[in-house]
């Protein structure tokens, strides 16, 4: 079972993650950054002469206070017990823990007080709420650009 999560994280990175046919993570991108190309990294190098996460971008703050549906993986930063109460969303597995991280833009900071039980990281989710143009840096990790606290569903991912 373990395999077929995994071969969805790989599937799931090789494609555009789309809710009702839009590509919810180019969304996050102001139109100006859309066709920016993406930074090479080459995950050979030690992790103390990586790169710094890009924070040279801009969030689209046209979304800001709008529901949505994102996809993502979790990156989990609080937990209680087996629950996940805090956690980063980011658009591919792995992100965040290889550097550099995804730029702001590309990353959601989630509270979520009544805890998301994970079986693997690298279950993909769908997570439903109000997103917020609200950058959060959390020291050591990453910033995230965007927000969402109190989401109103967080379930496995599923075509």
């Amino acid at each position: 079972m373990k395999l077929a999560y995994y071969v969805v994280g790989l599937l799931l990175v090789s494609m555009n993650l789309q809710a009702n046919g839009v590509d919810v993570w180019n969304e996050l991108l102001p139109e100006n950054e859309r066709n920016m190309p993406m930074p090479e990294i080459d995950h050979n190098i030690p992790l103390d002469q990586a790169g710094q996460q890009n924070l040279n971008v801009s969030v689209n703050k046209e979304l800001d206070s709008k529901p949505i549906r994102i996809p993502g993986f979790v990156v989990p930063l609080d937990t209680e017990g087996e629950l996940v109460k805090e956690f980063l969303l980011v658009p591919y597995f792995g992100a965040c823990l290889h550097y550099p991280p995804p730029p702001p833009n590309q990353i959601v900071y989630v509270t979520h007080s009544k805890g998301l039980q994970l079986e693997d990281l690298w279950e993909p989710v769908w997570v439903e709420g109000t997103i917020n143009t609200q950058v959060q840096t959390v020291e050591g990790v990453a910033t995230a650009g965007y927000s969402i606290s109190e989401p109103e569903s967080i379930v496995l991912y599923t075509d």
